[in-house]
């Protein structure tokens, strides 16, 4: 009796290319998501880092206007693509008050202090691409600002253009156990950084945006 080998074997190995076949693209799905997903998770711990070594820096006084402060701030950075004026990521320092009668006394404006018992902004630095995000609790009008992105106190205790009131720090503030007011003859300190995600966007729409982190002080 002759026996059909051949025919078996070519019959098992078909199958075999077929079943590969059948399940090769959503192997290479997976793993082009597990290494997306690696990718973000990288960038993720990087930016949360960068966030808290940059606050660090702005709360003992560092002075990010000046370029070697600002190549610090890019160097933290390495490996984003984010430059001192541009590229791909941005960092938000902000510094804010909380005005007092005391404050608009001192000021001499006792009857025109328009942003009595406010949180307002007294800075305001951006550095890399401020296209790409804008601070959380607003953003004041550059107008309103020096060289050195202060804001006089003439301008924060009586101006009345609401981009120099701070939006939603108040609330923050007493989400995280606080009166919602900043004590008086105190700051608070806010460093904001944000990267997007271009070393990701085949994954399509569902990567878009970027990863964002905050340190207030």
């Amino acid at each position: 009796m002759k026996r059909e080998r051949g025919s078996t074997r070519g019959s098992t190995r078909g199958s075999t290319i077929v079943e590969f076949a059948l399940v090769a693209p959503f192997l290479m799905i997976a793993f082009f998501w597990t290494a997306g997903l690696g990718i973000m998770l990288g960038r993720y711990i990087q930016t949360v880092q960068n966030c808290r070594d940059m606050a660090h820096l702005y709360v003992d006084g560092v002075d990010f206007t000046q370029s070697a402060n600002q190549n610090l701030a890019v160097q933290l950075a390495q490996g984003t693509g984010m430059t001192a004026t541009g590229g791909n990521g941005t960092v938000i320092f902000s510094r804010a008050i909380t005005v007092y009668q005391a404050d608009c006394d001192a000021a001499g404006l006792t009857s025109q202090c328009n942003n009595l018992g406010l949180c307002v902004f007294t800075q305001r630095i951006v550095l890399g691409n401020s296209a790409l995000r804008s601070g959380a609790y607003g953003t004041p009008t550059s107008t309103l600002m020096n060289s050195q992105g202060n804001i006089s106190a003439s301008v924060y205790l009586a101006n009345t253009d609401a981009s120099v009131r701070t939006t939603g720090l108040a609330t923050a503030l007493t989400a995280a156990g606080q009166t919602g007011l900043i004590p008086q003859g105190n700051a608070v300190w806010i460093t904001e950084v944000y990267f997007p995600y271009p070393d990701v966007a085949y994954l399509g729409p569902s990567t878009s945006g970027g990863t964002y982190s905050r340190f207030i002080y």
